[in-house]
Parts: structure tokens; C-alpha cells; sequence
């Protein structure tokens, strides 16, 4: 089994049940070339593999999950990844799809929120947070420092993330202008560039715990991580489709108290109508070879359990995987 990145809006997954030796040939609505989707998309491939011996595995790229919400709606794919607050968008019809796309399911968690694969970070420049008296976000909101913040770019909804817990203090681009400061939209790796080069006081977006990029900001620059009140990540998490969580003092050297935080999932989704034989084989040949699975990434190592590929989210299982976690004991 192998997987073939093409320039496209989806993937193609292929299965077969060694009793019956049947191959299922689908496709699957993946993200882009070599990011972390990717990589899950290879750990997938590699359970499938095990699991129905002769199968393949053709992972396509798009632009993400809202353009594959599209895709699964428009019965382009049969199945696609997309995360909790791409997902939360797509089945209430906010902007920028602007419909509800009804008769989404999901088939299992490739990780949940609980693995912190996307965990919303507030990094600070040290020097800057010490000479403004600034911790924490809500202290931004008491002090009105001028400030150079960056959040993640426009269309992706990790920015949106950034943005509410800003806005969950009374923080907005506006005051954040008449404070003297300046709010830029960019991706994570120009961020820490920035940051770097000290053209910002904050960098904030939602990246693993103890990711590369982080690391690489801390290496050259004294950091701090600003906390974040429990009830601000409730409420984030209740708008945008995340769910709250944490970041412990002693999992970052400049991290003092323990913050909540904001973490996001990403789910296989496929369309109510998928049948229920593709839905339980897929389902069930990825929890059979879950350590084929977890062995795509150091943190799916450590994060990912069968309760967390079963863990609810935005919007109902497939009937078939709902079965096939009954009988397992992983739903009640």
C-alpha cells in the first residue's frame, strides 16, 4: 500500500477483507503534501494495509477541510479529513461556506482535541512581556500595551481560533490598533521568522506541544507563554468546534503556571449514505492495526488510544461505525 500525492481535492483509499478477498478502491479528501495530515494519512495507510492485505492508498491534496466538506457533499469522495472547527462550520453554515451541509458523519478520530496535536499557544517575547507587566491574555485586555501580534493567516480557521480568544477578552483588531499596536495575519513558520527577527511581541496559533517551530523560536529568543483562563477556552471551544484543555508549567522551560488552552480534532468524515459495509470495514481494520497507525508519529504514539478514535465530536458516527464501537464497548 502506498500513497500518491496529486494535485486535487481528494484521496483514494483501497481496502480488502482478506476473508472474502474483496478490495475496496475509495477515495479520501486529504490536506496538503507533506504537512501533518499527511502523515496520518500514512499511518492509515499503513492499518489499512495490515488490515486488508493487497489494498492501496492514494492520498490527494486540497486546499483543506472546507473544500473537502464541499467535495463530500457534492458526492465527489467518499471520504474526507476534516477538522472539529472546519467541521462545526460546515454543519452550521457559517462563513465562508455559508450553508449547512447536512448528512455528515464521522467514522473515527485520527486524533481528538486530547492529543493536543493543535493546541492554541500565546508565545510571547520575554523582554516585551516584562516591561508591560503582561502574563497572561487577560492582562493584554487590562493594560492595552502596544503590541505586535500575529495570528494564523486568513481562510485558515486556527486564526480563528487566536482571534476568539482575543475577542473572548474584549480584544479586537481595532483596539489593538488604538493601543498603538499592529495585528498581522501569517502562516506559523513566518511567525517564528518574525518573531525571531523581533518584529513581533506575540505569536499565537495552534501547533503541538513541544513542536519544532516552537522549539526553533525558543532557541533564539526568551519566550513566555501567556495563559489563558478556563472560561475564555470554553467559550472558544463552544463557538469554533474545539474543546478546552491544557498545557502544564513544566512541559515548556518558560512556561510558569499551568494555562487552558483551546485544542482541536480531526475526524474521518463520510456522507450518511456511505454503505454500511465500507463504513464498518473501514472503521474496523483501523482499530484491529491501531499501532500500525500509531507508529506514523511520535505523538500518535503517545496520544492515540482506541477511546480517542471513538471520542464524540461535532456531528454523529456513521451507523456502521456506531455498530462496529458498540460491540467493542467503545460506545454505549
Amino acid at each position: 500500500m502506498r500513497i500518491i500525492l496529486l494535485a486535487a481535492t481528494a484521496g483514494t483509499v483501497a481496502m480488502a477483507q482478506p476473508a472474502m478477498a474483496q478490495k475496496y478502491n475509495l477515495t479520501i479528501a486529504g490536506y496538503s503534501p507533506g504537512g501533518l495530515v499527511s502523515t496520518v494519512g500514512a499511518g492509515l495507510d499503513a492499518a489499512l494495509a495490515a488490515a486488508y492485505p493487497g489494498s492501496t492508498l492514494t492520498y490527494q491534496t486540497s486546499s483543506g477541510g472546507l473544500a473537502n466538506a464541499v467535495a463530500l457533499d457534492q458526492k465527489k469522495v467518499p471520504l474526507a479529513f476534516i477538522s472539529d472547527t472546519e467541521l462545526s462550520v460546515a454543519v452550521n453554515g457559517r462563513p465562508p461556506i455559508n450553508r449547512k451541509i447536512a448528512d455528515l458523519r464521522v467514522l473515527f478520530n485520527p486524533y481528538s482535541p486530547g492529543s493536543r496535536f493543535q493546541a492554541t499557544h500565546f508565545l510571547a517575547n520575554k523582554a516585551w512581556a516584562e516591561k508591560h507587566g503582561i502574563t497572561s491574555v487577560a492582562d493584554i485586555a487590562k493594560k492595552k500595551p502596544a503590541m505586535r501580534i500575529a495570528v494564523n493567516r486568513p481562510g485558515n480557521l486556527d486564526g480563528d481560533v487566536s482571534l476568539g480568544v482575543l475577542s473572548a477578552y474584549g480584544i479586537t483588531a481595532d483596539s489593538i490598533k488604538s493601543a498603538g499596536g499592529q495585528l498581522v495575519r501569517a502562516a506559523s513558520q513566518e511567525m517564528t521568522s518574525l518573531m525571531l527577527d523581533r518584529r513581533l511581541d506575540i505569536a499565537s496559533f495552534g501547533i503541538s506541544i513541544n513542536h519544532a517551530r516552537i522549539q526553533e523560536m525558543a532557541n533564539g529568543l526568551e519566550l513566555v507563554l501567556l495563559t489563558i483562563d478556563e472560561p475564555a477556552a470554553k467559550k472558544v471551544s463552544d463557538q469554533l468546534g474545539g474543546k478546552p484543555c491544557s498545557i502544564k508549567a513544566g512541559e515548556y522551560k518558560f512556561a510558569a503556571p499551568d494555562t487552558s488552552s483551546v485544542c482541536v480534532g480531526m475526524s474521518v468524515v463520510v456522507r450518511a449514505d456511505l454503505d454500511e459495509k465500507t463504513a464498518y470495514d473501514v472503521t474496523k481494520g483501523v482499530f484491529e492495526q491501531i499501532d500500525k497507525y500509531r507508529a506514523a508519529h511520535r505523538l500518535l504514539q503517545k496520544a492515540v488510544t482506541p477511546a480517542s478514535l471513538a471520542e464524540a465530536g461535532q456531528v454523529p458516527f456513521h451507523l456502521a461505525a456506531e455498530k462496529y464501537l458498540r460491540e467493542k464497548g467503545l460506545r454505549k
